[in-house]
């Protein structure tokens, strides 16, 4: 792949500053020893790279992902085909501060941060939200899933990678805190919803909200809100109402988004169920 190949582009998340999103198509270069600021979660999706910490060499593969804590002195190249060349990746930068505010989520102790092994190989991580996350970037309208998203890659390893051993906390079921959720989404599911402002509702930590909300409705807060959005939309279209209407009027801004979801939930294509459904 030549140098007119590569493209590597930077996205911030609207409302999510602690956040960046970095993608990386056939990037083949020596990358001279530095530090970062953030957390960095990379993970390759094609090629190889390979990383040199305190003089040792360290190489990831397509499937692997490398974690370096912030101020991890490092420098990297990129492999493929066993010699220097172009190589995929995505990466995710979070600011200590945020994974700080997610450790005390999970245990209840104020100060408590994570610590992860720069030299570790990790495959076991979450990567379908890790990939939401990545297919949410250019969408409008979706600061609930992509909360949802980056909290629930970073929550899995905060448990299992962190060296620094993290306790969950515990809580009671919390039915009264649960139900007052659900009622409110049930009122305001055609507005913009963020996982914050339901936990709020709540008076639970975003963790708590989501672990509690499965164990006790069987689907996320999330799943929760998309499957009454697209059963507003359905009785909308049933009613005359046009597609792109029906999407807005539920609560939907982009109408690939929604004919996305609508399949899901539904079976079918929001224009297959309009044609035989009016």
């Amino acid at each position: 792949m030549t140098k007119q190949n590569e493209i590597l582009i930077f996205h911030e998340l609207e409302g999510m500053p602690d956040v960046a999103l970095v993608e990386a198509t056939g990037i083949a270069n020596h990358f001279p020893r530095h530090v970062h600021s953030s957390f960095i979660f990379s993970l390759i999706d094609c090629g190889e790279r390979k990383v040199s910490i305190n003089s040792q060499i360290y190489s990831y593969r397509a499937g692997e992902m490398c974690i370096l804590p912030p101020g991890t002195p490092h420098s990297c190249e990129s492999i493929s085909g066993n010699k220097f060349g172009p190589h995929s990746y995505r990466t995710l930068c979070v600011s200590t501060s945020y994974l700080q505010k997610l450790t005390e989520e999970i245990s209840g102790i104020s100060g408590i941060a994570p610590h992860f092994k720069p030299e570790l190989v990790y495959t076991d991580f979450e990567e379908d939200s890790f990939n939401d996350l990545f297919a949410l970037q250019k969408t409008t309208g979706t600061m609930l899933e992509k909360q949802t998203a980056l909290n629930t890659f970073l929550y899995h390893a905060i448990e299992h990678f962190s060296t620094q051993t993290i306790i969950l906390e515990q809580t009671g079921p919390q039915h009264e805190a649960l139900d007052r959720v659900k009622q409110y989404v049930d009122k305001n599911f055609k507005e913009k919803i963020t996982l914050n402002n339901i936990a709020d509702i709540g008076c639970l930590s975003p963790f708590h909200l989501q672990k509690l909300f499965v164990k006790r409705y069987g689907i996320s807060p999330q799943e929760y809100i998309i499957s009454r959005r697209i059963h507003e939309a359905k009785s909308r279209i049933q009613s005359g109402e046009s597609l792109t209407e029906a999407a807005l009027n539920s609560g939907f801004s982009d109408q690939s988004h929604f004919s996305r979801h609508f399949k899901r939930v539904i079976g079918i294509s929001p224009g297959r169920f309009l044609r035989e459904n009016r």
